[in-house]
């Protein structure tokens, strides 16, 4: 599965409209970025970063409404 901006934009939505977790986001970047088995791809350094932010345990605390209606609006402008 390629992991695109255009799916980051559908799961910030899902956030948004309280449909999935912070844990649920959580867990998603923890599943791409320990993917032993190469199920995922992300598309480009972008998509990875942020994931790699949403997994680090220092960065997670920054994970809120504010700031993820933030990243979702900037992903549109890339």
């Amino acid at each position: 599965m390629n992991i695109t901006r255009t799916e980051l934009i559908k799961i910030c939505d899902r956030f948004l409209e309280d449909k999935i977790s912070k844990e649920e986001m959580i867990h998603f970047a923890t599943s791409v970025m320990f993917d032993d088995e190469d199920k995922y791809e992300c598309e480009d350094e972008i998509v990875e970063e942020i994931l790699s932010q949403w997994d680090n345990v220092h960065t997670q605390h920054k994970i809120n409404k504010r700031s993820i209606q933030f990243l979702r609006d900037n992903l549109l402008k890339i």
